[in-house]
């Protein structure tokens, strides 16, 4: 870290300078003194010339002790300054502990344990509509083919989208699609007020092709009022890190006064895969709204929400 030792060098190379020029001109003096002026001039002359010599020295000596003082004083502020830098952070924490990201606090080896889950299908969350997303599939067969198709055609729903809600993340266990962007509706298991979400992918350690360029890179999360709103709430558009930890989780940066019942996910990019991205696991994390649980809301309510268009 610079603090400005360039300016006291300068300082010190003018001062210097300025003395090399004062004795030249004084020995230049004397000289001239000695050649052409009488003798007990000259020896007080020299006398002079040798206090003057003494008083510059003094002066000197002084200007170097100031900037090593000056250096190591700074040298003993930026050593510290890691410290009380981290000091703030914690005094941050421990004064607005709702806003601590619980990133930092949660395992990931249990975690659905520790932070709840909103769009879990086991708990009631379902995909309702993935767009003009085109899954990508591998057909063994003819009929493989066919199936898909007709399934497509007759339902809106994206059956391999469903893959991002459930808990299995082996290699394979996610919704894989064509290109680098898609988007997946999300009927949350209540109405929520969300705060976060948390996406998942399997570490390169673990891939087949010991690589992860399939992964989502920047992704946005959306409130809707219903599964065709124009004009959703955005929550905020974050990058997943491939060399980070297998689940990430992030805090939202526009939060809602308002709570939604359905969210779109949308992946705008993944990390380099040129024809297709995989998506293994979505969570989306909050507070359900006050006087609700899961349980009470009907099947009924829920669909005629969905379909209000």
């Amino acid at each position: 870290m610079d603090y400005g030792y360039g300016n006291e060098g300068c300082f010190q190379n003018v001062f210097r300078s300025f003395v090399c020029v004062t004795l030249s001109l004084l020995l230049g003096l004397q000289v001239y003194t000695y050649l052409w002026g009488p003798q007990d001039v000259i020896e007080g002359d020299f006398t002079d010339i040798k206090y003057v010599v003494m008083q510059l020295t003094h002066g000197l000596s002084e200007v170097t002790s100031k900037h090593e003082q000056l250096q190591s004083e700074m040298e003993r502020m930026s050593a510290a300054l890691p410290a009380v830098a981290a000091a703030a952070g914690r005094a941050k924490d421990a004064l607005e502990p709702s806003r601590r990201s619980p990133r930092h606090a949660l395992d990931i080896r249990d975690y659905d344990r520790q932070i709840a889950d909103y769009a879990l299908e086991t708990a009631g969350a379902r995909v309702i509509d993935t767009g003009d997303t085109t899954e990508h599939a591998i057909y063994e067969s003819p009929v493989g083919w066919v199936l898909y198709v007709v399934s497509s055609v007759l339902c809106r729903d994206c059956p391999g989208a469903a893959a991002i809600l459930r808990p299995g993340t082996l290699p394979g266990e996610c919704w894989a699609f064509k290109g680098s962007r898609g988007e997946a509706t999300i009927r949350l298991l209540g109405t929520v007020y969300v705060t976060g979400v948390s996406i998942e992918h399997i570490p390169a350690h673990i891939s087949p092709t010991r690589e992860i360029s399939s992964a989502p890179r920047l992704f946005q999360l959306e409130g809707l009022e219903y599964r065709s709103d124009q004009y959703p709430h955005d929550f905020g558009t974050y990058e997943y890190k491939k060399d980070g930890k297998a689940i990430q989780y992030f805090e939202v940066q526009h939060p809602s006064t308002k709570a939604y019942n359905l969210v779109r996910f949308r992946v705008l990019s993944n990390w380099g895969h040129t024809v297709y991205t995989c998506v293994y696991r979505v969570r989306v994390h909050g507070d359900l709204a006050l006087g609700q649980a899961p349980s009470q809301i009907s099947k009924d309510d829920q669909e005629l929400r969905i379909e209000n268009e």
